[in-house]
């Protein structure tokens, strides 16, 4: 005999506080999903039966929490839904921070980012990112400083430092698609072992530093994939391993990653509270193309909200680029075309279109022309502001220079602006130039599904 089910009373009332339907709350768990690559068809009967006391399969029950703390503007635990199991262990974006060791969870997510698990991660979270500030916490977990040296020397160390630098150089050539996987293979099998060793005290917080550069470089690995919620919680490991190490640049950088993935999903307030605490952790220790790295974002994410404080911001930038001899780091490396680009940002928010071309036509003159994926997406972030300033065949023109890179790299990214590419010619398909275009758009598109470029 089947043992009835008990209505889900604390979904009922959050969704009274929401003011919402069931329907509408279907719509938005529908809509996470796709933010994160999943194609979901839930409607209102679904909702009924989630409040008659049936429990959807992960990571529905975080996208549901999810979507309760946008709406209501507050964080919403997966167990405020009624829809998690009691019997087994959360997962997602909305596991507490406390929970275990960082080696831990580096560990439990680098098991759910594997290809074979990624669908399960969860979603990404608002919630996620009240992020306390909480002492620095270097010597504490699972060695002590007391412990015996033993396996891990600095010779360990200065290994790990010479992949990140391989790694991070693949990315940047090559795309996210490259060396997503290669990197969490090294990580969870190499690094994650050496991190549970017993060490010297300077060792420790030599490893613990670069696992922090190396985890942060995963999560921006993902996120290039649009694999958002674990690149959130990849970010945020980072951001913890960069504590125990007592490195506060590394805190900021994680921060920093942070705001970035938060305005480029649109959440204005939460990527500009990052910047800023990015700003506060980091910059008087940082070096200056550091530093500008900082300011920069905090400038974007200031226009972005109709902070008039932003042309401070990137002026502070352009100083601390001045003093800089050279912005190359395998984690946070910064130059004259990163800043140009973000002063385009910025002049875009502000409905400036001629002067972000211009400020993108400067990016991509001082971009290396190694760094493919920037060059591509910085084309393409090009072409579409020609388009939207009326220049159609000047901006075919770029968009012909964009598809030259695009089957070079693999970048879930990049390949979303070739779907939006073709979506803004559409209306012009009868001019030649545009009909051209499109055409070679939808043989790239054909090639890049044979070869499976974005995962």
């Amino acid at each position: 005999m089947r043992t009835p089910r008990t209505p889900n009373q604390a979904l009922r009332l959050l969704l009274a506080e929401a003011e919402w339907s069931g329907a509408q709350l279907a719509r938005q768990v529908n809509a996470l999903g796709a933010e994160r690559g999943t194609l979901l068809h839930y409607d209102r009967t679904t909702v009924a039966h989630w409040l008659a006391g049936s429990r959807p399969r992960p990571p529905v029950p975080d996208l549901v929490a999810e979507a309760l703390s946008r709406r209501l503007g507050r964080p919403v635990r997966l167990q405020d839904t009624g829809l998690s199991d009691t019997r087994q262990p959360g997962h997602g974006a909305g596991t507490p921070p406390g929970e275990g060791s960082v080696v831990e969870r580096l560990d439990r997510i680098l098991c759910d980012t594997d290809r074979r698990s990624l669908a399960l991660v969860g979603a990404y979270s608002l919630a996620a990112l009240a992020i306390p500030s909480g002492p620095v916490r270097a010597g504490e977990g699972e060695a002590a400083a007391s412990a015996p040296p033993a396996s891990v020397s600095p010779a360990h160390v200065a290994s790990a430092r010479e992949l990140l630098t391989v790694f991070s150089r693949s990315d940047v050539v090559f795309g996210a698609g490259s060396v997503r996987e290669p990197l969490r293979q090294y990580l969870s099998t190499t690094l994650l072992p050496w991190l549970r060793s017993d060490m010297k005290p300077a060792v420790r917080r030599d490893l613990f530093t670069v696992a922090a550069q190396l985890t942060y470089l995963c999560a921006f690995a993902h996120f290039d994939m649009n694999h958002h919620a674990a690149a959130q919680r990849l970010y945020l490991t980072s951001l913890e391993l960069a504590r125990e190490a007592g490195d506060t640049i590394g805190e900021a950088v994680a921060l920093r990653g942070l705001s970035v993935q938060a305005h480029e999903l649109g959440h204005l307030a939460e990527a500009d509270q990052l910047a800023e605490r990015a700003v506060r952790t980091g910059t008087r220790q940082a070096p200056p193309h550091q530093q500008a790295f900082l300011l920069g974002q905090l400038a974007v994410t200031q226009a972005g909200r109709g902070d008039r404080r932003h042309a401070r911001h990137l002026r502070a930038a352009e100083r601390c680029l001045e003093k800089s001899a050279d912005g190359a780091s395998a984690v946070g490396a910064f130059h004259a075309g990163s800043l140009a680009l973000q002063r385009a940002v910025v002049a875009k928010s502000q409905g400036e279109h001629r002067t972000a071309a211009r400020a993108l036509a400067l990016s991509l003159r001082h971009r290396p022309s190694d760094e493919r994926r920037s060059r591509a997406l910085g084309l393409a972030e090009l072409a579409e502001t020609q388009l939207a300033s009326g220049h159609l065949e000047q901006a075919c023109h770029t968009w012909h220079d964009f598809l030259d890179i695009l089957p070079d790299i693999r970048s879930a990214r990049a390949d979303g602006r070739l779907r939006t590419l073709t979506a803004a010619l559409r209306p012009n398909a009868t001019n030649p130039a545009a009909a051209a275009l499109l055409a070679r758009a939808r043989e790239t598109r054909l090639q890049g599904r044979h070869r499976g470029s974005s995962e």
